[in-house]
């Protein structure tokens, strides 16, 4: 409580953002095990270690898997299972 007896009031956000990651095998989105292994590639450092277990890629409220030609362009891709191999 403040000093007045009332207390102050909290704000709320929602934050989004995107990974664009890169495989080297296919996976359909939408289902559970190619959701869980693209999640897993943003659950890394780009250095390739993973992150530890408070990283908040880790402690996700929910996500969306979308193919990523009709957003990324001639982006490079966040994480890679290459970049994963080399540790």
């Amino acid at each position: 409580m403040s000093e007045n007896g009332s207390e102050q009031k909290k704000y709320k956000y929602m934050i989004t953002m995107r990974w664009y990651v890169e495989t080297d095998e296919e996976l359909v989105s939408g289902s559970q095990e190619s959701d869980q292994k693209l999640l897993d590639l943003v659950r890394h450092r780009s250095n390739g270690e993973p992150c530890l277990p408070d990283c908040p890629t880790r402690n996700n409220e929910g996500y969306a898997v979308l193919d990523y030609h009709y957003f990324m362009g001639d982006k490079d891709p966040y994480m890679s299972t290459e970049i994963i191999k080399k540790k």
